[in-house]
């Protein structure tokens, strides 16, 4: 996704705070390329992509705890085994 800008509102703007009519427009072109240019992306999609990240990662904390339970059970077991 790319932005752009009204290069003319920009450069208006940029002329009543003082700066130089050529200065201002060009300020308002390097701004309107520089964005047309960018990779941007909505707030909606940062909050997919981390709501699916995070369920990956809480997936496989699961599994990893599932493991270990897992493991402690066995070596509980067998150190019955060796007891008995």
């Amino acid at each position: 996704m790319s932005a752009t800008i009204d290069t003319l509102r920009t450069a208006e703007t940029l002329r009543e705070a003082g700066v130089p009519v050529r200065q201002a427009s060009a300020h308002a072109r390097a701004i309107d390329e520089a964005l047309s240019d960018a990779k941007l992306v909505t707030r909606d999609y940062l909050d997919m992509r981390l709501r699916a990240e995070l369920a990956t990662m809480r997936d496989q904390l699961t599994w990893r705890l599932l493991g270990g339970t897992g493991v402690l059970l066995a070596l509980f077991r067998f150190s019955e085994w060796l007891a008995s």
